[in-house]
């Protein structure tokens, strides 16, 4: 019988997630338990939503941030009123593995500072908070592309990860950055964080046209003579068709790195990698530096993704916000208010 409620959303099937009563969480020697503040809706959620990636019955939310109100006897370095943000890579939390930031309270085991568990200052809202770790997946991506300065960046799709990935491409110097879209307000939120240009493929031409009357051209005698002078794209639309049309314009030598999940296979000719000698890597995890960095960049201020959230909506609504996340035409980013 349950004598306290711990509200908690559920994953039940396909498209759809309910507010149950769970049981508060036990704390353990090893374990911190969170009042949680705020927890985003991620494309993996919309995955898992519109998918089934995880069992029914799964708590879903992993990008969030809360208070500690209770410390496993075990766990150094943190304290009953440290404000925090977990990193979920290390225990699964809200991926299906274990109970997720959708919820009152939630449970890390095994907690470490600087690994599963980061302290955040108050100067961190509740807000950026919850958006800490979508910016670490942006933040990953550029760190193993090996930017400078002087790259001409395209980036394709301007949901959350694509814009996030333009303000860390921002913070690191990069200044031609071209981002894509079909949605205009999903454009004007690229130009706020920091793309250069934007382009919208539904009414704005020929995208490799737009691409070299930016960036210019570049010879490329031993593929097809000339190409954009494109140096580096991230992928971030999960449309198939577009990762093939990201390797075609890509100049030689060009790297691609790819942050969108597909649900959809595509056919590509290799020769496109091979002839123009690009370096192709996906992105999905991060590292316990990329999370500090994401960290360092919003408690400076160099940072702040928050124009993002379009919609926030209370725990008690959250099959609503599922609903209005899953919209593309009206929603960016939907953040729910957990306590």
């Amino acid at each position: 019988m349950i004598k306290e409620s711990n509200p908690s959303g559920v994953f039940k099937g396909i498209h759809e997630i309910q507010v149950e009563e769970r049981e508060l969480p036990n704390l353990t020697d090893d374990s911190v338990i969170l009042k949680v503040e705020a927890t985003g809706i991620c494309g993996t959620d919309l995955h898992i939503y519109h998918e089934a990636l995880v069992p029914a019955g799964s708590v879903l939310g992993h990008e969030f941030c809360g208070e500690l109100i209770a410390v496993g006897k075990a766990v150094e370095n943190l304290k009953v009123g440290d404000r925090v943000v977990v990193n979920p890579m290390y225990n699964g939390i809200g991926l299906g593995l274990a109970a997720g930031g959708f919820a009152k309270q939630v449970k890390v085991d095994q907690a470490v500072l600087g690994k599963n568990i980061l302290k955040i200052s108050d100067n961190i809202t509740s807000d950026k908070g919850a958006l800490l770790e979508p910016l670490t997946v942006g933040l990953a991506a550029i760190n193993k592309t090996h930017l400078t300065a002087s790259d001409n960046v395209l980036v394709s799709g301007c949901g959350t990860i694509g814009l996030v990935t333009i303000a860390a491409l921002k913070s690191k110097g990069v200044e031609n950055i071209i981002a894509t879209d079909i949605s205009e307000k999903r454009l004007e939120l690229a130009k706020t964080l920091g793309a250069k240009f934007t382009f919208n493929p539904s009414k704005d031409g020929d995208l490799k046209d737009f691409i070299v009357s930016q960036y210019g051209e570049v010879n490329a005698l031993d593929y097809s003579g000339k190409l954009p002078n494109l140096t580096a794209v991230f992928e971030c639309t999960g449309v198939s068709a577009l990762f093939t049309q990201c390797l075609e314009l890509l100049a030689p030598d060009g790297k691609m790195t790819v942050l969108a999940i597909y649900s959809k296979e595509t056919t590509l000719n290799p020769n496109l990698v091979v002839y123009k000698r690009l370096n192709v890597q996906g992105s999905l995890f991060y590292t316990d530096e990329d999370f500090a960095e994401a960290i360092d960049l919003v408690e400076s201020g160099k940072v702040d993704v928050t124009p993002i959230i379009t919609h926030r909506f209370p725990l008690d609504e959250l099959p609503k916000a599922f609903e209005v996340q899953a919209d593309s035409n009206q929603s960016v980013k939907v953040v729910v208010n957990c306590n």
